[in-house]
């Protein structure tokens, strides 16, 4: 009795994991790799504002998914490593996110729902050390309709700010990615 159990209890958890994983996706960034890098495919941009070198930054995704409460949904993390004395944050206001079908047509707007760790509009980089973000974007539709995405974030200083895009394009084939940096600065949740 307790094998049928345990082969109609593997079924249920097949099926389960199928079904939910149908519609997750890998997103992979398209340009700028840093295959040195300690964890997963991420662009690499080294910031210079007024010619100086103030911040080394690594974006990635962990990959596009449907949520507890079934809404399609993507994760778009961010590693800052301050390499400057002068005050530097993260712009989390003018972060965004564009989606593109497979003819490159734009998809309606996505949504961010929450940025971790969020401890205000401009998150603080402290000098000399590391930050790891991670956006949460309700997408407009399945991750799967969704062949590439742009992120555009920003860093500032007191006086300049940083803008860049980091392409995203979906990638079936790789591993969802399930990435935390070591020895990055966590803030307290508030």
């Amino acid at each position: 009795m307790s094998l049928r159990f345990a082969a109609i209890a593997a079924v249920a958890v097949v099926s389960g994991i199928t079904a939910c994983g149908s519609d997750a996706t890998s997103f992979r960034p398209t340009d700028r790799s840093d295959p040195s890098h300690a964890g997963p495919p991420s662009a690499m941009y080294d910031v210079y504002l007024a010619g100086q070198l103030v911040a080394r930054t690594h974006v990635w995704s962990n990959g596009g998914y449907i949520s507890s409460g079934d809404e399609p949904m993507t994760h778009v993390g961010f590693e800052v490593s301050s390499a400057t004395l002068r005050p530097l944050a993260f712009d989390a206001d003018a972060l965004e996110l564009v989606a593109f079908d497979s003819d490159g047509a734009t998809l309606p707007p996505t949504r961010l729902t929450s940025i971790t760790p969020r401890v205000a509009a401009l998150i603080p980089v402290p000098a000399a050390s590391t930050i790891v973000l991670g956006a949460y974007f309700l997408l407009p539709v399945r991750p799967r309709n969704v062949a590439t995405m742009q992120v555009r974030w920003t860093l500032r200083t007191d006086a300049e700010e940083y803008r860049q895009i980091t392409g995203l394009v979906r990638d079936d084939d790789a591993p969802l990615n399930e990435y935390t940096p070591p020895n990055a600065v966590r803030f307290p949740s508030s």
